[in-house]
């Protein structure tokens, strides 16, 4: 019934004259006309902590707060608790479901089933907001939902505490509410962001927060003097503030952000001891990584071995030492890897690293197929993306690959010897290609000489790994059925033991005396005779494969993953990784190696068949993933339109259901037009009482109750 549908008859006694003016909107619609403008400002600056901006989708999510509250406008002051109960499921719901959307989640972890792993996704990205850097440009994902997700959060929040019905109160809401999560929508953005131009943003934001606290309470005659005194405020505090901003700041935020950074995270030194293993073994989460297929998750090349141990050389190749087979196109990949509980110089990766794309940290080459940090190393909230190389070849093409050794490879043929432990003033030798002959090259104080290699091993103490490495290739045909009889020869008789005994010449004692040890033993002892033997080899460190997680399409890696391996270089097809230790390592997940065939007579393809193998999405080598800048905007809008559409339609249906178009003249009319809709006889619009006193007639009571109206 339209507000004009029940007319008191003018009476000349007892009649009140109206204002002059009244006030300048209802309370509801004035503190919804305050709220766009000052969501959109504060949606602007949360946008601006992701790179590429989110304002977009947070300027989405402000027009799905306004619709919120204007569908608790409509239902709020409905007198039936149902329509009112119902208008706020409604609109609670609403804005959860449009903040998944625009935080990205996918669809498929909406439904029911999924919500584990919704749920521990968000805690991932929510626990790793401390120790990120905005605004942010890495690459997990589950920060940038987190993120997005907060502002959305935030302003569904202001939304829903300006609006909620109140039917004792005689306006809706908790505007004061309301305007503390306004306000920190834009304050947590400054505070973390810094502002560009602090005091024309705080005036901006001033002058919009008075908008939507006090425009309610004006009349039409009082807002001119309202904007006046406003501005003058605003002006004043601008004059003022520079004054006030000392060297000192008021409240010390950064020592309550640094108590809020992630417990301590792992760290690991990666050069070989091969003493007690004693590396963190606590079950810890360290990282997730999301890559087309399985495989060891590298952080530094052990290329030099210094007459006990396998060390990293930290020498700057400026040579790719690698050649890649270009028309295996799936052996290229890209790989994202987000820090969860690791702290390291070294970029974790795969195989052999061609680049650190942008949007991580900064990265440098200083070995080939590894970088290191430019700045502050990685730690937990770090995240990035990296294009790799890692090889997967056959038997077949194994065997086919030949001895045609680039140039480079030879720097991975030498060992030195040890000084204490040898009778010989070489310093150290280096190993002929497989296939062709003669003795290994001496090395002394002027450099390499060609020859009398033999004498210098036999006068150290790896004179009998030296004759155990002939007689395995004596018996080879090609490299890698070397490389299989020296990963048997390594196994064989070994086993696993996280406390070997002292030894003065840790490998040899390892082959010949205790046969105990870990991954360090096994594959130390492996890469040896490789290079005695004229294979290139090389020990890599960092962690095995980790758990598949299906649904996220992620590997987690745990500190127990930590691990140790060999790299082989095959001509044309470039370090591939062969791992000697066996099962029983505490690295959880180690691929199936290439040690020999299996107890059907067939040799396990490495890595393949196993848990978490997905098809590869190749890219051509030298491109990288093409990055999506600015929003996508064709999801964003459909999804929005219809949560507004259906907000809309359940107002339309509850207003249908539970009230009268238009709003009432007075309470007491209120009361008679419910009255008359509930027993189904609503009157007509300009229907006034003198003439329902005529149409209902014959009750008294029914005609006192309309004289008393009137």
């Amino acid at each position: 019934m339209a507000a004009t549908a029940v007319r008191a008859a003018p009476s000349g006694r007892g009649a009140r004259e109206a204002p002059a003016t009244g006030p300048l909107a209802a309370p509801g619609i004035a503190r919804l006309v305050g709220f766009i403008p000052l969501g959109l400002f504060g949606a602007l600056h949360w946008g601006a902590l992701l790179t590429p901006k989110a304002d977009g989708r947070l300027m989405v999510a402000v027009g799905g707060a306004v619709a919120a509250g204007a569908l608790l406008l409509v239902t709020g002051p409905d007198p039936r608790h149902r329509v009112r109960a119902g208008g706020a499921i409604v609109a609670t719901l609403g804005l959860g479901l449009l903040g998944l959307l625009l935080a990205g989640v996918p669809l498929r972890l909406l439904v029911p089933d999924a919500w584990d792993d919704l749920a521990a996704g968000l805690a991932q990205g929510m626990q790793s907001l401390p120790g990120i850097t905005v605004p942010y440009r890495g690459a997990d994902e589950w920060v940038r939902s987190a993120l997005v997700l907060s502002g959305v959060a935030i302003a569904g929040l202001a939304a829903l505490l300006a609006f909620w019905p109140r039917p004792r109160a005689r306006t809706p809401g908790f505007p004061l509410a309301a305007a503390v999560a306004l306000g920190a929508l834009y304050a947590i953005s400054i505070v973390e962001r810094g502002p560009q131009s602090p005091y024309l943003g705080g005036a901006v934001f001033c002058l919009l927060l008075a908008t939507f606290l006090w425009l309610e309470r004006l009349r039409a005659d009082q807002v001119g003097v309202a904007a006046l005194c406003v501005a003058a405020v605003t002006v004043a505090g601008a004059l003022v503030a520079p004054r006030l901003d000392a060297d000192t700041p008021w409240v010390d935020y950064e020592s309550i952000a640094e108590r809020l950074q992630p417990e301590k995270a792992a760290t690991f030194t990666w050069n070989h001891s091969y003493g007690p293993m004693t590396w963190p073994r606590d079950g810890r989460e360290v990282l997730r990584i999301r890559a087309p297929t399985q495989s060891y998750w590298k952080t530094v090349n052990l290329d030099e071995f210094d007459g006990l141990r396998w060390v990293d050389s930290n020498s700057n190749r400026r040579v790719v030492d690698t050649e890649m087979l270009r028309g295996r196109r799936d052996w290229f990949q890209t790989i994202r890897v987000v820090d969860r509980g690791l702290r390291s110089r070294q970029f974790v990766v795969a195989g052999h690293a061609i680049a650190i794309l942008r949007g991580g940290p900064g990265a440098v080459a200083l070995a080939p197929g590894t970088f290191e940090t430019t700045g502050r190393p990685l730690a937990p909230g770090s995240s990035y993306r990296a294009q790799v190389y890692v090889p997967r070849p056959s038997d077949r093409q194994l065997r086919r690959a030949g001895t045609d050794y680039p140039d480079f490879a030879v720097d991975y043929l030498g060992i030195r010897l040890p000084e204490r432990q040898s009778r010989t003033s070489a310093a150290a030798v280096r190993f002929k290609p497989f296939g062709t002959g003669g003795e290994p090259d001496v090395l002394f104080g002027n450099g390499f000489q060609p020859g009398n290699g033999d004498r210098a091993i036999g006068a150290s103490p790896y004179a009998r790994v030296y004759d155990l490495a002939r007689s395995l290739r004596a018996r080879a045909d090609t490299p890698f059925e070397y490389v299989q009889a020296v990963l048997s020869r390594v196994r064989d008789g070994a086993s696993y033991s996280e406390s070997p005994p002292p030894s003065r010449v840790p490998l040899v004692d390892f082959l010949f005396g205790s046969r105990l040890g870990y991954c360090q033993q096994f594959s130390g002892a492996t890469a040896l005779l490789l290079r005695m033997g004229g294979v290139p080899a090389r020990v890599t460190t960092g962690f095995s494969p980790g758990r598949f997680d299906r649904r996220r399409g992620e590997y987690i890696v745990r500190d127990d993953d930590a691990h140790s391996w060999v790299e082989v270089y095959f001509p044309r097809l470039g370090w591939v990784t062969m791992d000697p230790t066996p099962a029983a390592s505490p690295a959880r997940s180690q691929l199936t190696d290439r040690a020999g065939p299996s107890p059907s007579g067939q040799r396990p393809e490495f890595g393949l068949g196993q848990a978490g193998d997905r098809p590869s999405a190749p890219g051509d080598f030298g491109t990288a993933l093409a990055e999506r800048d600015g929003t996508d905007w064709v999801p964003l809008l459909l999804g929005g339109g219809l949560l507004v559409a259906a907000l809309l339609a359940g107002a339309a249906m509850l207003a249908r259901r539970g009230r009268l178009p238009g709003g009432p003249l007075a309470p007491e009319l209120a009361e008679l037009q419910r009255a008359l809709h509930r027993t189904g006889r609503t009157p007509p619009a300009a229907t006034t009482l003198t003439a329902l006193e005529r149409s209902l007639g014959g009750s008294d009571a029914a005609l006192g109750y309309l004289r008393a109206l009137r």
